[in-house]
């Protein structure tokens, strides 16, 4: 089985969405710091959202509205937004395949500019800033 989407480091101040339009579920999030919401979109720029969460305060604080996020009770680990070729920067991985910087640990996307990192923390993480 596929494991829940992590979106890491690589994305911050990118927020690419090339990930929200291949997303079926809608379960990638971006935060608005005015409303103090995070919202998904049925397509990245429509305008059209689909859901709404309030996100934990103090999780949300950390990056802001420079990263997107995975609501990982809401992902179907479909795989669509982890595949090579979606996002720019390899900033999405599996949760089970999610490197930890240690040399036996997963390999990065090539095109993550974070390698040898510990990503494990955006798994809790991305817990945290949808504990409402």
């Amino acid at each position: 089985m596929a494991g829940l989407a992590i979106i890491t480091e690589a994305c911050i101040d990118v927020k690419d969405r090339a990930c929200v339009n291949v997303c079926p579920v809608q379960c990638i999030y971006e935060f608005d710091p005015g409303q103090n919401v995070l919202f998904s979109e049925d397509e990245a720029g429509s305008g059209v959202i689909e859901n709404t969460h309030v996100p934990n305060a103090d999780a949300v604080a950390i990056f802001g509205d420079s990263l997107l996020y995975v609501n990982l009770d809401e992902c179907t680990s479909c795989t669509a937004c982890y595949q090579p070729d979606v996002c720019p920067v390899g900033a999405i991985y599996s949760d089970d395949h999610l490197p930890d910087g240690s040399p036996n640990s997963a390999k990065y996307n090539t095109a993550d500019p974070n390698k040898g990192h510990d990503h494990t923390f955006f798994v809790q993480h991305s817990r945290d800033v949808f504990a409402d």
